[in-house]
């Protein structure tokens, strides 16, 4: 991923704006499960993020953003299924740290101070951390339960990708220098997990301090 973005950057002869921004995340999981068999619940945690972006790269007619970040993020939650010949219940504690791709082909600028960027995000896991048990009941069988951890080498999906938003407001420091405060909504598309529950699926609010300094 940082190859793409430092080829672009070297192929494009356009002023450019160059962003290191970080700041704090809310982790919401979610689905929108129609199995009227499933219940779930869950509670939201924070977590933190830090990252660069490159603003004002043109590709042909578009002009473009890019963005690199790491997240640290995470929840809680209990899944169940109850069906006619069993159920069972999934209870957990998650954090998950990954790497972000951000690609932003929708850009606007308002009032030559508001900032908005609409685009795609592609994830990759780095490292997760869980802790829960599973159970469970059929007929005909003894009920069971085992810890995730005595189970999975690895509970969480490995890829991510969502949509997300961005708005931003620039302060001028200098003529090269920008302090810009912003706020971003990143809508998960993809599964959170690899078993069940793995219909769960994430959206984060993001509430950051850029440091913007101006290139030509």
């Amino acid at each position: 991923m940082l190859t793409i973005i430092f080829i672009t950057f070297n192929l494009t002869l356009y002023s450019q704006k160059i962003e290191i921004f970080g700041g704090v995340n809310k982790n919401i999981f979610h689905d929108y499960n129609k199995d009227f068999h499933i219940t779930s619940l869950y509670n939201s945690e924070l977590g933190y993020t830090a990252g660069f972006g490159i603003d004002s790269i043109k590709i042909d007619w578009l002009t473009v953003r890019f963005s690199m970040q790491f997240d640290k993020y995470g929840g809680n939650l209990e899944a169940n299924y109850h069906g006619l010949g069993g159920g069972n219940t999934t209870v957990a504690e998650i954090d998950k740290w990954i790497i972000s791709l951000g690609i932003f082909p929708l850009n606007f600028r308002l009032f030559h101070k508001i900032e908005l960027n609409f685009g795609l995000e592609i994830s990759r896991l780095i490292n997760e951390t869980y802790k829960g048990k599973a159970s469970g009941w059929q007929i005909g069988q003894d009920n069971w339960s085992y810890d995730l951890q005595d189970k999975y080498d690895q509970f969480s999906s490995k890829m991510y990708f969502g949509i997300k938003g961005r708005i931003a407001y620039d302060f001028n420091l200098s003529q090269s220098m920008i302090i810009s405060p912003q706020y971003s909504y990143y809508f998960g598309l993809s599964n959170e997990f690899q078993e069940f529950p793995e219909y769960i699926k994430s959206m984060r609010h993001y509430l950051c301090i850029g440091i913007i300094k101006k290139i030509k």
